[in-house]
């Protein structure tokens, strides 16, 4: 039975690793090796993941001083020895059987990348996330694989790194080493990351259930105002885009990555009107206008949408 590494980042959710954790140790799937990065929390999550590891011999726990979501991931990337390689955000948690239908995708289809759907999870509502178009039910490739990431009005199933399962190899550069997050960026390193591996995929495979449950929190990173982290995450998507402009992704992929970076750009603009900070809102307004022509040719179905685009970008 081969080994899947899950890799856990941790900071300062006591009220929510717990939960995790028992979602994780109680796999259906057991050949694990759990690794959970205490990124320098402050709060009792490094006590509780260790009192987790002392029940539980698969769980290993680093103990470090804070360096950020991207570091940490990195830490347990580093010392992963699974076949397989998972992640999972510590306020999040996952159906009992994510891992054993997705191991059984890879090894039956011979594929690099299992991917499910997910839930998203707040105070008052459990939603299952649908695509609005139909996905293949046959193996895909890359290029197949790109849409589907990108194109998330239609596929909002494949958003994001946490509900898949990845062959080792595919986290590999054409060197043969090791593919890193950057941890320059203080938001959007998994943006980034997951477009890397996205281009070493060969032949994916769909699962058309959500098993992953994404916790949306108010003080997540998802939902900062921090102007710098901001800057961060659409410095990532402007990165993506240089990488598949040189790879020479298809255009109308790329196009779509400008349209998400634009979307981004315009809730910062959002932001930085709501606080008065005029310096970085001129930033972002900068951002819409770079790609205000593939966010309007990409939403001409929504009017409403154009709209708000552009009076962000007249205040």
């Amino acid at each position: 039975m081969k080994k899947i590494s899950v890799i856990i980042p941790i900071y300062n959710t006591e009220k929510e690793i717990g939960r995790c954790l028992d979602s994780i140790c109680n796999q259906t799937y057991k050949e694990l090796e759990i690794i959970c990065v205490d990124d320098g929390s402050t709060d009792r999550s490094g006590q509780i993941t260790d009192d987790f590891a002392k029940d539980d011999r698969r769980i290993k726990v680093i103990h470090k001083v804070n360096g950020g979501e991207s570091n940490a991931r990195n830490v347990g990337l580093k010392i992963a020895t699974g076949d397989y390689i998972a992640f999972c955000d510590c306020d999040d948690w996952i159906d009992e059987d994510m891992y054993e239908v997705l191991v059984q995708v890879l090894e039956r289809e011979g594929v690099d990348m299992a991917i499910a759907s997910w839930y998203k999870e707040t105070e008052s509502l459990s939603q299952e996330i649908k695509n609005e178009l139909p996905v293949t039910e046959e193996i895909f490739g890359r290029d197949e694989l790109l849409k589907y990431l990108y194109m998330r009005d239609s596929y909002r199933g494949f958003s994001y790194m946490w509900d898949k399962l990845y062959k080792k190899e595919v986290l590999r550069d054409r060197e043969g080493k090791l593919i890193l997050f950057d941890e320059t960026l203080q938001l959007g390193g998994d943006v980034l990351y997951l477009a890397e591996i996205a281009l070493n995929v060969n032949r994916a495979k769909y699962v058309d259930r959500a098993f992953y449950h994404y916790s949306q929190r108010p003080g997540s990173g998802c939902h900062t105002k921090d102007a710098h982290k901001l800057r961060d995450w659409l410095r990532a998507y402007e990165i993506v885009i240089q990488i598949f402009e040189k790879e020479q992704i298809n255009k109308r992929v790329v196009n779509y990555v400008k349209r998400f970076l634009a979307y981004h750009s315009s809730n910062a603009t959002e932001i930085a009107v709501r606080q008065r900070d005029d310096k970085a809102k001129t930033e972002f307004q900068e951002f819409m206008r770079r790609y205000e022509q593939e966010y309007i040719s990409l939403n001409i179905e929504y009017p409403e949408r154009i709209l708000r685009y552009q009076n962000l970008m007249r205040c």
